[in-house]
């Protein structure tokens, strides 16, 4: 039998496994699953754990332990010469086995410095007379919780060391094994491997080597292994994402589903990544049925014993991620059914107002401002989606109530990103944006995964013409949390750079992430549209029509693809074409379908007629048909009176009527006063 490791030096029994996890409680469990990360005692070669949590006391040393027993046997088998031996080293194991309970108790009341010392003496005391396996279990125990202590205290390559020595003590004891199946020498055997892999994965993604912490958990701990667990298969998937590799994250976060169907970020992931719906209710409603047969209670496959409508939520954060006209209204409604059963959920609360926030054409106007009220109203300390309730007071100039709103914020909690970006959109407000872009830096030295920060900063740089930088922050807010509004900010960079072949490159990147969104096909043809301004691709502004007809197809009621193809055919002189197609758009709200998606929203609707009855006089103007322009600019004011481009349309055709003007062109970067449009962040 090899020396126990006490000293640290690390002992690998395959080039692949450099790594260790995470253990959780202490002592006994038979169960081969791994709850959190809290360190256990090892009593025995199969390492037999408890199911008490971190914070929980650990419990005492039970009179059966087996390593006790076996140990007491074999010393009494002894001559007699060795009973005084034998004594020493029965009284040192309760000596070090006291001690360990009250390092486990100090790291459990997070007294993280008085622990680590006390562990350093708790390793001091192990001799080379103490029996082998024994002494391997308790020094692995110590290096983990050596490990656990450090990691608090932010010393995240000490506590790597630590739980890579931890493992190096655990191997030790299955050195005979490895020995006979050298095949498996790289997967682990026990839970508290397991758990301690898992930790080690952790550690190295906190330095930013998350390559490796994705080859430690593969290597070790594979998607058919039997100590495979939820936790394991939701950090890989985190880890994959930061990666890029989205189709193995999505793989893992099903895999996590169908361990733990209540697991809300899994869902939310899953949505993100755009898997199928129903792939997702699958593995959910799979999950669900296998919990209930186990709890022995059959014939209830659906959620009810919990009183959590799971399928509900489901479709609700999948309608939320779509982008068309019906799927957001029908996103709101299953969220506001929801919000009726649990009238005082801030959870389902929020998913309401970052609908109405985001996609403001789906409600009542200012809902998304009362919603974030309501929210402060039962929780005032609440703080996520906060920055979006700024964002929504920018954009009605509340300047005093954005004001108290970031002080409010920053009482809460000034390392929150939220309270940060709060203050920038205030700043941004007052016309400061370099205080602003100050502001949003101090947010992301809080939380450089916070995506909105980034998306912020993007559009700020934009408004400034830095399109560099701005492009990059998109990107980064994209590599944080991929969306459409993401690849939208990169592909305006992009454009307003004239690096067409990037904005096209991107765009298509967008279709393939959501095939299925309106917004990606439009950004497609946008792309196309200006590419084929300054290139000799005469087939560009074609191809460009044909994905902005689609983007329209999936998504009738969209403005921004539908003023897009009017545009180009306005610059190619399609005046016919770009009339039929806008005096179309206005008699299809009569239709009965998109009546019926709109019904409620009769404001949304007519903000609609107003930019469409005003882009009719501009066609118009363009055709010198001044009195045609005057009368439907006439309209859209009869709607609206105070839509300034149709006032501003009005003022100019009067002018050239009285000879006092002559017709201008259009200028190349004209844009119009409408909702969606342009999906600015604030």
């Amino acid at each position: 039998m090899p020396r126990p490791n006490a000293g640290g030096t690390r002992r690998t029994s395959h080039g692949t496994n450099k790594g260790g996890i995470v253990p959780k409680s202490v002592f006994e469990d038979t169960s081969p699953t791994i709850d959190n990360c809290a360190p256990r005692k090892i009593t025995n070669t199969k390492i037999v754990l408890n199911k008490d949590a971190l914070l929980d006391d650990p419990p005492s040393i039970q009179s059966n332990n087996p390593v006790t027993s076996s140990l007491t046997r074999d010393i009494s088998s002894n001559s007699e010469k060795n009973t005084v031996h034998q004594r020493k080293v029965m009284v040192s194991q309760r000596a070090s086995s006291a001690l360990e309970e009250e390092c486990i108790k100090l790291l459990q009341a997070k007294q993280y410095r008085s622990c680590e010392v006390l562990v350093m003496f708790h390793l001091s005391s192990f001799t080379s007379n103490s029996t082998a396996n024994e002494t391997y279990a308790q020094i692995a125990t110590a290096y983990e919780i050596l490990g656990d202590c450090t990691i608090h205290q932010q010393q995240v390559k000490r506590a790597l060391s630590f739980y890579r020595k931890a493992q190096s003590n655990l191997r030790s004891l299955r050195l005979p094994l490895l020995s006979q199946d050298s095949h498996n020498s790289a997967l682990v055997q026990t839970v508290n491997e397991a758990n301690l892999k898992l930790k080690e994965a952790r550690a190295l993604a906190m330095i930013g080597d998350t390559g490796e912490a994705i080859s430690i958990l593969e290597s070790s701990v594979p998607k058919s292994h039997p100590l495979r667990n939820f936790a394991i298969s939701m950090e890989l998937g985190n880890f994959y994402i930061t990666c890029g590799r989205n189709t193995d994250a999505k793989i893992s976060y099903l895999d996590a589903l169908s361990r733990n169907p209540y697991a809300i970020e899994a869902i939310e992931k899953l949505v993100m990544l755009n898997a199928e719906r129903a792939e997702v209710m699958r593995v959910m409603n799979g999950a669900i049925q296998t919990k209930t047969e186990e709890n022995g209670k059959e014939n209830k496959t659906s959620n009810h014993h919990l009183d959590v409508p799971m399928a509900d939520i489901v479709t609700a954060y999948f309608y939320s991620n779509r982008s068309t006209s019906s799927h957001q209204i029908n996103a709101l409604s299953q969220w506001k059914k929801l919000h009726t059963q649990y009238p005082h959920n801030t959870h389902i609360l929020l998913q309401i107002a970052m609908l109405q926030s985001k996609h403001p054409t789906c409600d009542l106007p200012h809902a998304g401002s009362m919603t974030f009220q309501k929210i402060r109203s039962i929780d005032h300390n609440f703080l996520d989606g906060m920055d979006y309730y700024a964002a929504i007071l920018a954009k009605q100039l509340k300047l005093s109530e954005l004001g108290k709103l970031s002080s409010d914020l920053l009482m809460v909690n000034s390392k929150r990103p939220e309270a940060w970006n709060a203050l920038a959109l205030y700043h941004e407000v007052c016309g400061d944006s370099e205080k602003a872009l100050a502001c949003i830096e101090r947010g992301i030295s809080c939380n450089k995964q916070h995506a909105y920060s980034y998306q912020l900063k993007g559009s700020i740089l934009l408004r400034q013409e830095r399109y560099d930088i701005a492009g990059q922050s998109f990107s980064r807010a994209n590599a944080i949390q991929m969306d459409i509004s993401n690849y939208e900010g990169m592909v305006e960079s992009y454009l307003c750079n004239k690096r067409y072949k990037e904005a096209i490159c991107t765009a298509k990147e967008a279709m393939s992430f959501a095939p299925r969104d309106s917004r990606s096909l439009t950004l497609v043809g946008l792309a196309l549209s200006k590419a084929s301004l300054f290139s000799r691709d005469s087939g560009g502004k074609e191809r460009a029509k044909k994905a902005l007809k689609k983007a329209l197809l999936i998504d009738p009621l969209a403005l921004r693809p539908l003023l897009s193809l009017a545009d180009l055919y306005l610059a190619d002189e399609e005046v016919e074409a770009c009339t039929e197609l806008l005096i179309k758009a206005i008699d299809d709200m009569g239709d009965s379908t998109l009546s019926e998606i709109s019904s409620g929203l009769s404001h949304h609707a007519d903000d609609r007629q107003v930019v469409l009855l005003s882009k009719l006089g501009v066609v118009y103007s363009k055709n010198k048909k001044y009195k045609e322009a005057v009368a439907y600019y006439h309209k859209a004011l009869s709607i609206n009176p105070e839509y300034i481009e149709a006032r501003r349309g009005i003022e100019q055709m009067e002018n050239i009527m009285k000879g006092f003007e002559s017709p201008s062109p259009a200028r190349e970067d004209e844009t119009y006063d409408y909702v969606d449009y342009r999906d600015d962040i604030m």
